[in-house]
C-alpha cells in the first residue's frame, strides 16, 4: 500500500513506520458505537482485525466507547429472553428473507400468555441485523422488563432493503418506502401473528 486512511467520520492518513507498521491517533470520539473503515490506496475495507458489522451500506468494521454510567445495554444478572432468527417467505420480493424477534423471559414457559408487539426498523444503511447485533435489543429489553421499566413484549426486527420498484428513484423518498409498507403490511405481521403468540391488533 502506498497510502492508507481511517475513516471515522472524516479520513485520518496514518503513518508507516520502519518495520511496516501503519498508525494513527484520531481525535477524542463521543461515547457510543462508531462505525469506521480502512481506507487503503483509496479502496474502502473493513478492517480485517475487528469483528464487521452490516451499518454503512455494507460490512464496516466499529469501535464501542463506553459511556461512564450507562448500563441500560450491558449484560446483568436477570432473566433473559431470546433473540431468535426466522425466515419467511416474501411474496413482494419472491425471494427468502430473514427477520429476528426478541421473545421475553417465560416466553416458552407460559403459553397460554399473548404479547404485544413492537416493530422496530433500523436506520439508513444497515439491515435487520443492527438492532440485533449493534443494538443490543435483547439486553436492553432484559433490563428494562426486570426493572418494571417495560412490560414484556416482543420486538420484530425486519430487514427493510427491498429492491427498488420500476420508475421509484430515492431510497428514502414516500416512493421509496412503498415496498417496504407492502412487506410489513402483507408479509411480516401476517408471519408474526401466525407464528407467535400476539395480542393481533392495534
Amino acid at each position: 500500500a502506498a497510502k492508507v486512511q481511517i475513516n471515522l467520520g472524516r479520513l485520518y492518513d496514518m503513518e508507516k513506520d520502519a518495520a511496516g507498521v501503519w498508525t494513527v491517533t484520531t481525535a477524542p470520539q463521543d461515547p457510543g458505537f462508531h462505525y469506521y473503515s480502512l481506507v487503503i490506496d483509496g479502496v474502502s475495507v473493513a478492517d480485517p482485525a475487528s469483528e464487521s458489522f452490516f451499518g454503512t451500506g455494507r460490512m464496516s468494521s466499529a469501535v464501542e466507547i463506553p459511556e461512564p454510567g450507562v448500563e441500560f445495554y450491558t449484560v446483568k444478572d436477570v432473566p433473559h429472553g431470546e433473540l431468535r432468527s426466522k425466515r419467511y417467505f416474501s411474496k413482494v420480493t419472491d425471494s427468502w428473507r430473514r427477520l429476528f424477534v426478541y421473545t421475553p423471559p417465560g416466553y416458552d414457559q407460559d403459553t397460554g400468555k399473548k404479547y404485544p408487539v413492537l416493530y422496530l426498523q433500523h436506520g439508513g444503511g444497515e439491515d435487520e441485523t443492527g438492532w440485533a447485533r449493534q443494538g443490543r435489543t435483547d439486553v436492553i429489553l432484559d433490563n428494562l422488563i426486570a426493572a418494571g421499566r417495560a412490560r414484556p413484549m416482543l420486538v420484530v426486527i425486519a430487514n427493510g432493503n427491498l429492491p427498488r420498484e420500476p420508475g421509484v428513484t430515492g431510497i428514502y423518498s414516500r416512493a421509496g418506502m412503498t415496498g417496504f409498507t407492502r412487506e410489513l403490511l402483507e408479509n411480516i405481521v401476517p408471519y408474526i401473528d401466525a407464528n407467535f403468540r400476539t395480542h393481533a391488533d392495534a
